[in-house]
């Protein structure tokens, strides 16, 4: 310990006895100063003239009085209590820098700005994961299960579907042909054949067993496009579509991790310049911190591109744009999971289906022609996704990160599978979907993130 020994005790007990001194001096100038008529009449006059003479008193004497005791000292003992003080004295100045009005207004923004950057770093992270997903699961083949004879999905739907649309087919035969014997005698009914409850009978009986063929034919020919698109792609450009696709989310969502920034105050004022003559390639030069695209053996990390030094209008446009693209990629991902499911669905409910065609009622004719419309709408989900990824793998390496554009072709990837065949509503929600995206720049800008 520091004053352990009988000489530390002395030291004490002198800065204690510097202290009182000190003190009793404080005291002797205060009642000296007590004394008002010793500065004038004026009474702003006397205060400040008062004032500076009791300051410049407190402060000859303290220091009148550390000198002494210091003086008493030995020479070790004197180093050892300055640098005490002087280490006390920094510790103090930085305390008092850091509260500092004027300093914790630059305190607060550089924490929100490091929140803001960490929170997009995660939403680029999570939107280049779930698309890579996507892409590779549609870099695969469908599986048809409709062609295992006597797996357990046709054992399924042999043993529970099948029987359940042939129940719902006999008396659906029975009331449309008692509806056509009726309709010859009471016009109000309509004008039906007398034997359309046996025509349609016969054709269910058929359409049952059919809807197998329909989910089967539909698969293959998602199939179909899938090989089609990609196959051209490899004889055109000699490349592997969907290993360009990933890399174009990947150079889009390229973020600085921690290793890779500076992480100090001596970062270099950022170089906003863009390094492509692109469409986007000059508001992608604002943005990017890093440059990744496996494809082309590129990777670069600039200095003058650390998270740090990034303005507060990059990373509030950073974390719009790639807080959109984890939402749009992810629900892309759920859509992929989707159609398989809803291959299976459809492929059980058919002959269900197919027996309430033959019913009298419209809402049960209608749902077989729904049933099939919605086989072909699901396999066609295959066809929008190999020509978003070939449009994705094309555009990569245009603009810098391509940022812009792969944002885009994302909501293409979830938008064209929502609109399917109606391709003025998909339009107009590309529309909706680039407002919003506005707007939330907009805000993110206006609450300074």
């Amino acid at each position: 310990m520091l004053f352990s020994s009988p000489t530390a005790k002395l030291t004490a007990l002198l800065i204690i006895a510097g202290v009182a001194v000190l003190a009793l001096a404080n005291m002797a100038s205060a009642q000296e100063l007590r004394d008002f008529t010793k500065c004038g009449s004026d009474p702003m006059t006397c205060a400040k003239t008062l004032a500076a003479k009791y300051g410049r008193n407190i402060r000859e004497e303290h220091i009148e009085a550390l000198a002494k005791t210091l003086d008493g000292l030995p020479p070790e003992r004197q180093k050892a209590i300055v640098e005490l003080m002087a280490r006390f004295n920094e510790a103090e100045r930085m305390m008092g820098k850091m509260n500092k009005p004027g300093n914790t207004a630059p305190a607060a923004k550089s924490s929100g700005q490091a929140q803001a950057t960490q929170a997009g770093n995660s939403a680029a992270d999570i939107a280049r994961d779930q698309a890579c997903a996507s892409i590779d699961y549609a870099s695969r083949f469908l599986r048809n299960f409709t062609s295992e004879g006597g797996n357990r999905w046709n054992r399924f739907r042999d043993g529970v579907f099948v029987p359940i649309g042939i129940l719902l087919l006999l008396p659906g035969a029975v009331m449309t042909q008692a509806r056509a014997i009726m309709a010859q005698s009471n016009p109000v009914l309509g004008h039906v054949s007398p034997i359309e409850g046996i025509s349609r009978s016969l054709i269910g009986v058929f359409l049952i067993p059919g809807s197998y063929l329909i989910v089967n034919y539909a698969i293959d020919l998602a199939n179909s496009f899938q090989y089609t698109i990609a196959q051209e792609y490899r004889n055109m450009c000699g490349t592997d579509m969907y290993h360009d696709a990933m890399c174009a989310e990947i150079r889009a969502f390229a973020v600085r991790y921690l290793s890779e920034n500076d992480g100090s105050l001596q970062t270099p004022p950022p170089d906003l310049a863009p390094i492509h003559n692109g469409i986007f390639s000059r508001a992608e030069g604002r943005l990017w911190g890093k440059l990744n695209d496996p494809c082309a053996r590129l990777f670069m990390v600039p200095p003058n591109r650390d998270d740090a030094s990034m303005p507060s209008s990059t990373i509030a446009a950073r974390s719009v744009l790639f807080s959109t693209n984890a939402a749009t990629c992810t629900g892309w991902t759920i859509c992929c999971a989707f159609q398989m499911a809803f291959f299976y669905y459809l492929f059980f409910v058919g002959p269900v289906f197919a027996g309430l065609w033959v019913w009298p009622m419209k809402v049960f004719r209608d749902a077989f022609g729904t049933w099939v419309e919605g086989v072909i709408t699901l396999c066609f989900w295959s066809f929008f996704w190999a020509t978003t990824i070939l449009l994705i793998a094309c555009f990569k390496g245009t603009d810098d990160t391509g940022l812009f554009m792969i944002t885009a072709l994302n909501f293409l990837a979830t938008g064209s599978v929502k609109h399917a065949f109606d391709f003025a509503g998909l339009v107009k929600a590309a529309g909706m979907k680039a407002a919003e995206l506005g707007e939330k720049m907009g805000k993110a800008a206006s609450g300074g993130k």
